[in-house]
């Protein structure tokens, strides 16, 4: 058995199999997942308010590529390097108009000074929840409501907490949770499992070690890394407080992308309007 390397990096820190396999577990359209249809959602919110879009945590570029095929001009920025470098490439290899209406930027969502402003902030896929702390999502909020032009919009996608699993122990874990199964180019397969899981409902903190195996087509594991992931949970009723607080107005809230409304244990999605200043 060959030995995880790291002691447990952060999700995404590095060059990684977690990141090499990003974009085959996460495919453009999410289909059959909690966010499918969120890119059709965002181009609608997009066209709406008018561009241009920034996207805060915009990964490997997922959401920033479609909007920018739809014609869009898109801002993406993200504190991974690894996950940045396979946008790049992405966006290399895509047609010059697609490539030229995007712009991607090394920086931290909760300290970001573009200089510039936008009709739409996006934050998908529960990135938001990255920022484990009630300061570092209130400092995001002001960052993005002054990247905001007068009457722009900021779009968020979280999950609502299912308060069963909220509690420590409160149901036993299932240390063969897997997450996914993809194979690579050369023929070797990557499984993805959930080795552990803790939580705090101090802070809100939920973490995750996530192991990557890596097997070559006789069955050999070559490779094994561990990642933690940590996400902060936020209640609905906190995210509409906070977002007051920062100088939003709660427009729309719904529980998926095809716009139902709020409920339980599914997708917390808000989108909120730039307050002007009094």
């Amino acid at each position: 058995m060959v030995e995880p390397t790291g002691a447990n990096p952060a999700f995404y820190w590095r060059e990684s199999l977690n990141v090499e396999t990003y974009d085959l577990r996460h495919p453009p359209s999410m289909e059959g997942t909690p966010i499918a249809a969120d890119v059709a959602f965002f181009r609608g919110l997009a066209e709406e308010t008018g561009g241009p879009v920034l996207e805060l945590a915009c990964g490997t570029g997922r959401v920033a590529l479609a909007l920018a095929e739809g014609g869009l001009e898109v801002t993406g920025l993200d504190r991974s390097e690894p996950m940045l470098a396979v946008a790049r490439e992405k966006l290399d290899a895509a047609p010059s108009g697609v490539a030229g209406r995007v712009t991607l930027v090394h920086g931290d969502m909760a300290t970001f000074d573009l200089g510039r402003t936008f009709g739409l902030v996006v934050v998908a896929f529960r990135s938001f929840q990255a920022l484990l702390t009630p300061e570092l999502q209130a400092s995001c909020l002001r960052a993005a409501r002054a990247h905001l032009r007068p009457g722009g919009r900021l779009a968020l996608d979280l999950f609502d907490p299912l308060l069963d699993k909220c509690a420590p122990g409160a149901t036993p874990f299932d240390h063969s949770t897997s997450r996914a199964e993809v194979w690579l180019p050369n023929g070797h397969r990557v499984q993805v499992t959930v080795t552990s899981r803790d939580v705090d409902p101090l802070t809100q903190v939920m973490r995750e070690t996530w192991r990557f195996t890596e097997t070559d087509p006789g069955g050999t594991v070559v490779l094994v890394e561990d990642e933690d992931l940590r996400l902060r949970w936020t209640y609905r009723h906190e995210l509409h407080y906070l977002l007051a607080l920062s100088g939003f107005t709660v427009e729309a809230e719904y529980s998926d992308f095809a716009g139902s409304p709020p409920a339980y244990g599914k997708e917390l999605i808000v989108v909120a309007r730039r307050e002007e200043a009094p």
